[in-house]
């Protein structure tokens, strides 16, 4: 028994290939797959720079605008620059101090140390 049909037929039952008739798919008239896709496709067009119009007024108030912001960067950035100046300053005077502290703890430790010997003698 087939798996698609109620009935088990032969092979010597079924057509052979060259018993088909191919001429009526052949006389079609399809048009190349060149075309189709072609048509269904379209290439992007290049970028063209358009042009942009700005009244006078908003112009002037715009580059009014950029002239402000670019001082004030100038001024945050020589805030920056002393901060900076400050930092390294600031740096400079607690790492003597830590010297001075170590100086300190090392007399200290000497005279703790001299203290303790005529003490025990």
């Amino acid at each position: 028994m087939g798996i698609f049909t109620s009935q088990k037929r032969s092979l010597q039952d079924l057509p052979r290939p060259s018993e088909f008739e191919f001429g009526s798919v052949k006389s079609l008239n399809l048009p190349e797959v060149k075309e189709e896709v072609g048509s269904v496709f379209k290439e992007p067009e290049p970028k063209v720079k358009k042009q942009v119009f700005v009244k006078m007024d908003n112009y002037k108030e715009a580059l009014n605008t950029v002239i402000k912001i670019k001082e004030k960067i100038k001024d945050a950035d020589a805030v920056l620059n002393d901060l900076r100046n400050i930092k390294l300053k600031e740096d400079e005077h607690l790492s003597k101090w830590h010297r001075d502290m170590e100086s300190i703890k090392d007399k200290l430790s000497k005279m703790d140390e001299i203290l303790y010997n005529i003490e025990n003698e």
